[in-house]
């Protein structure tokens, strides 16, 4: 058990795993998703290391001169019979040193790597165009290098948009899953993806509206619409993509202003009995969506600003304006 912060579900609490050779996995305890990898090798180096030896002559007295020579003692053990001098030798040796060395990276990589395996060494993907047999097979119109493409535009753009890692991952079986049925060439690899998303996110319960994803992905509303529908055909989708129900963002706008949950119930039901009755056919959900947060808001008593809806919705006020007057007209004539 160690202590980590996952990229993914902000947990606190990981596992280490060995994978053996050295090779160290840590997880999320509660996503399960690979957070770090590290790989531990054990290297012998050799180092010059300085001996310093004492080498010890002996060697007679230095004064021949009986004069000045010291008469010797009896029974004097430690007589002077020459000069003992003391040399310091020094010699270089080859020293071994035993070193363990780590390379850490990140846990994208693994996730990244875990991807393009799962795709390109099932039979689904067609790799460098390689051959029949043990490597990927030809079954499909998208290359690694398209899969790159749209894996980084996924990764990209829901971090943008602040979603869950499991919507990015639903995107990218998504796409994989079209790549599968659908002859992908001279097609706008990032459209797709983000048409993936777009599905994804609404999978999930966590919609994005269209004019937020188009400034995330820096992409044209019409480009990601019709690549909408080519996913929509090639998955064979039981609900229409392209769906922008006011039950749908609603739960959203209202988290994002604070309101209680009275006030999301009031709203939808505006928005839901003004499309039922056609009050406003050129108004799109989310613009309803709005001018029926706003009435709510007022019904309620919650002081929330024509800003502070503007800001949560995508829209402008004057736009704002706009349909407020034709929700009034229209309520009013009914």
């Amino acid at each position: 058990m160690s202590q980590i912060q996952c990229p993914y579900c902000a947990a606190t609490e990981g596992r280490c795993t060995s994978l053996g050779g050295g090779r160290f996995l840590t997880e999320c305890k509660s996503c399960g998703r690979v957070v770090e990898e590290r790989q531990s090798q054990v290297e012998e180096l050799f180092v010059e290391q300085a001996i310093d030896q004492p080498f010890c002559v002996v060697t007679p007295d230095f004064s021949e001169n009986e004069a000045y020579r010291t008469p010797p003692l009896e029974d004097d053990p430690f007589e002077n019979i020459g000069f003992i001098t003391a040399f310091s030798t020094w010699s270089v040796e080859l020293s071994p040193l035993f070193t363990t060395t780590s390379t850490t990276t990140s846990g994208h990589l693994a996730e990244l790597e875990r991807v393009l395996c799962d795709y390109f060494y099932s039979g689904n993907g067609n790799g460098n165009g390689g051959s029949s047999g043990a490597g990927p097979s030809l079954t499909s119109s998208i290359s690694m290098v398209d899969m790159l493409r749209a894996y980084f535009q996924i990764v990209e753009v829901s971090s943008v948009l602040g979603l869950e890692r499991d919507s990015s991952d639903h995107a990218i079986q998504l796409f994989r899953d079209c790549s599968c049925t659908t002859y992908l060439r001279n097609r706008n690899i990032e459209a797709l993806a983000t048409a993936a998303l777009v599905q994804a996110s609404r999978e999930a319960q966590e919609p994005r509206t269209l004019q937020e994803i188009s400034a995330a992905a820096n992409i044209p509303q019409k480009e990601i619409a019709r690549h909408m529908k080519l996913l929509s055909d090639a998955l064979k989708l039981s609900q229409p993509i392209n769906s922008n129900s006011i039950s749908v963002h609603m739960p959203r706008f209202c988290s994002l202003l604070q309101l209680n949950k009275t006030t999301q119930d009031l709203a939808t039901h505006i928005g839901e009995v003004v499309i039922s009755k056609s009050f406003c056919t050129r108004r799109n959900p989310i613009s309803i969506s709005a001018a029926a947060i706003y009435l709510s808001c007022q019904l309620e008593d919650k002081r929330k600003t024509q800003t502070e809806i503007c800001k949560a919705t995508g829209l402008t006020e004057v736009c704002l304006v706009e349909n407020f007057a034709a929700f009034e007209s229209a309520l009013v004539n009914d």
